[in-house]
Protein backbone atom coordinates (compact mmCIF):
# COMPACT_ATOMS: atom_id res chain seq x y z
CA UNK A 1 0.00 0.00 0.00
CA UNK A 2 2.92 2.41 0.55
CA UNK A 3 4.14 1.86 -2.86
CA UNK A 4 0.80 2.99 -4.39
CA UNK A 5 0.49 5.96 -1.98
CA UNK A 6 4.11 7.15 -2.99
CA UNK A 7 3.02 6.85 -7.17
CA UNK A 8 -0.52 8.53 -6.52
CA UNK A 9 1.20 11.35 -4.10
CA UNK A 10 3.92 11.69 -7.01
CA UNK A 11 1.68 11.36 -9.67
CA UNK A 12 -0.66 14.41 -7.71
CA UNK A 13 2.03 16.30 -7.46
CA UNK A 14 3.17 16.31 -10.98
CA UNK A 15 -0.03 17.66 -11.94
CA UNK A 16 -0.13 20.97 -9.84
CA UNK A 17 3.65 21.25 -10.38
CA UNK A 18 2.86 24.36 -11.56
CA UNK A 19 1.49 25.79 -7.93
CA UNK A 20 4.05 24.19 -6.15
CA UNK A 21 6.98 26.42 -8.43
CA UNK A 22 4.64 29.48 -8.52
CA UNK A 23 4.46 29.52 -4.36
CA UNK A 24 8.19 28.80 -3.96
CA UNK A 25 9.09 31.68 -6.45
CA UNK A 26 6.53 33.70 -4.29
CA UNK A 27 8.57 32.75 -1.50
CA UNK A 28 12.01 33.09 -3.15
CA UNK A 29 10.42 36.58 -4.38
CA UNK A 30 9.36 37.29 -0.79
CA UNK A 31 13.33 36.74 0.31
CA UNK A 32 14.35 39.07 -2.12
CA UNK A 33 11.73 41.69 -0.93
CA UNK A 34 12.95 41.32 2.82
CA UNK A 35 16.40 41.54 1.73
CA UNK A 36 15.63 44.59 0.13
CA UNK A 37 13.75 46.46 3.00
CA UNK A 38 15.50 44.73 6.05
CA UNK A 39 19.13 45.42 4.48
CA UNK A 40 19.79 41.66 5.31
CA UNK A 41 22.18 39.29 3.47
CA UNK A 42 20.23 37.13 0.93
CA UNK A 43 20.93 34.17 2.39
CA UNK A 44 19.52 35.40 5.73
CA UNK A 45 16.08 36.36 3.93
CA UNK A 46 15.87 33.53 2.26
CA UNK A 47 16.15 31.52 5.61
CA UNK A 48 13.42 33.19 6.90
CA UNK A 49 11.19 32.99 4.03
CA UNK A 50 11.30 29.48 4.18
CA UNK A 51 11.02 29.54 8.01
CA UNK A 52 7.94 31.72 7.44
CA UNK A 53 6.71 30.14 4.55
CA UNK A 54 6.23 26.50 6.04
CA UNK A 55 4.82 28.15 8.88
CA UNK A 56 7.48 26.79 11.81
CA UNK A 57 8.50 30.58 12.45
CA UNK A 58 11.49 29.79 14.83
CA UNK A 59 11.50 33.36 15.52
CA UNK A 60 15.63 33.99 15.61
CA UNK A 61 15.69 36.06 12.34
CA UNK A 62 12.75 38.66 12.59
CA UNK A 63 11.76 41.35 10.18
CA UNK A 64 11.82 45.47 12.17
CA UNK A 65 9.80 47.51 9.75
CA UNK A 66 6.03 47.73 8.92
CA UNK A 67 6.90 47.12 5.68
CA UNK A 68 8.96 43.78 6.29
CA UNK A 69 5.78 42.64 8.40
CA UNK A 70 3.77 42.82 5.97
CA UNK A 71 6.12 41.13 3.69
CA UNK A 72 6.28 38.33 5.99
CA UNK A 73 2.41 38.07 6.32
CA UNK A 74 2.49 37.52 2.76
CA UNK A 75 4.87 34.96 2.69
CA UNK A 76 2.91 33.18 5.95
CA UNK A 77 -0.20 33.02 4.05
CA UNK A 78 1.46 31.49 0.73
CA UNK A 79 2.75 29.41 3.41
CA UNK A 80 -0.55 27.74 4.46
CA UNK A 81 -1.58 27.74 1.08
CA UNK A 82 0.95 25.75 -0.18
CA UNK A 83 0.72 23.76 3.55
CA UNK A 84 -2.86 23.13 2.43
CA UNK A 85 -2.10 22.10 -1.38
CA UNK A 86 0.46 19.63 0.09
CA UNK A 87 -2.64 18.39 2.17
CA UNK A 88 -5.12 17.74 -0.55
CA UNK A 89 -2.29 15.73 -2.65
CA UNK A 90 -1.60 13.35 0.24
CA UNK A 91 -5.39 12.83 0.76
CA UNK A 92 -5.98 12.27 -2.70
CA UNK A 93 -3.02 9.87 -2.79
CA UNK A 94 -4.49 7.47 0.28
CA UNK A 95 -7.97 7.72 -1.55
CA UNK A 96 -6.37 6.43 -4.34
CA UNK A 97 -4.02 3.66 -2.93
CA UNK A 98 -7.63 2.69 -1.18
CA UNK A 99 -9.32 2.44 -3.94
CA UNK A 100 -6.40 0.20 -5.10
CA UNK A 101 -6.22 -1.89 -2.20
CA UNK A 102 -10.36 -2.30 -2.72
CA UNK A 103 -10.04 -3.50 -5.66
CA UNK A 104 -6.97 -6.15 -5.12
CA UNK A 105 -9.34 -7.60 -1.86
Amino acid sequence: MFIDFTYYFWRALWHVKAMVLLQFALIAAGAGAVTHVEKMPFGDALYFALVTGLTIGYGDIVVKTPLGRWIALMIGLVGILFTGLMAAVMVHAVQESMKKKRKRD
